[in-house]
């Protein structure tokens, strides 16, 4: 049996100005503020996410401000970087996205001023928030509702193909 060789292209778009420009191949690139890398892993992506200061800075800010604020610190810092994107990169490893969930926790206890050991679940349900799983979900419900009432944009609706009226019984 005869393997195919793969083969990759690539266009370049050029304003003709820059006639010397060299590619360079890198392990991941970040477009539009998420970091994709050449397998699609997300790891580089919620590593940066992981990363983030947030929790530290509520640790300290949670003796000084009451719960409401640190909430509000955590809806504006932090949850932005847990759900953007998320409809692209929230199918990553299990094991990536639990590293976003305990951030998630982690937060959550300092918000609380709650023990580590504690179940998570009252703290989410308390700060009315969404484990990233679940906020993954939720995001795609929202893209499918979105794209089945024709409101998404046409670069997303012509990725589905309806098939009713093909088959001759109900699927």
């Amino acid at each position: 049996m005869l393997k195919k060789k793969l083969t990759y292209k690539i266009i370049i778009f050029d304003n003709k100005q820059n006639k010397n420009a060299a590619l360079e191949r890198k392990e991941f690139i970040k477009y539009l503020g998420i970091l994709i890398d050449s397998n699609l892993s997300w790891k580089h992506h919620v590593d940066y996410v992981a990363l983030s200061r947030v929790t530290g800075l509520i640790a300290k800010l949670r003796y000084f401000v009451p719960t409401h604020t640190l909430l509000t610190i955590y809806q504006s810092f932090l949850a932005p970087y847990l759900t953007y994107g998320l409809v692209a990169w929230g199918q990553a490893s299990k094991s990536s996205l639990d590293k976003l969930l305990k951030l998630q926790k982690r937060a959550l206890h300092f918000i609380y001023f709650s023990n580590r050991n504690r179940h998570a679940i009252p703290l989410f349900v308390d700060a009315n928030i969404l484990p990233l799983i679940f906020s993954y979900y939720e995001s795609i419900a929202k893209l499918m509702y979105d794209e089945q009432h024709g409101i998404s944009p046409k670069s997303i609706q012509a990725l589905f193909e309806y098939v009713h009226g093909i088959l001759q019984y109900n699927t």
